[in-house]
């Protein structure tokens, strides 16, 4: 896939979880994640949307993926955020039943 698509796609993606819409997003990171399988702005992205659709398993998995393939010296403080709240969603499902 040429680099411009993917980034259009990226940038599509981006913009439906500004607007809540986190399974059309996670649509097309799956997609993309299908092509290249060591973006870590793909995996960051998932994590995201993942949490947004209340899928904290599949939110820590992509937060993972994402530590997995970040290059040294990247910013890693928002995934530690968004694994953070996962696990508490998931922590809470567990609780709730």
């Amino acid at each position: 896939m040429e680099k411009s698509l993917q980034t259009w796609l990226l940038s599509q993606a981006s913009y439906y979880l500004e607007y809540l819409q986190p399974r059309k997003s996670i649509a097309l990171l799956e997609a993309l994640q299908s092509i290249d399988k060591k973006n870590p702005d793909i995996y960051r992205m998932l994590s995201y949307a993942y949490l947004q659709a209340e899928q904290p398993e599949e939110s820590i998995r992509a937060a993972d993926n994402f530590l997995k393939y970040a290059r040294p010296g990247t910013d890693i403080r928002a995934i530690k955020w968004i694994k953070g709240r996962a696990l508490l969603k998931k922590k809470k499902a567990a609780l709730s039943r």
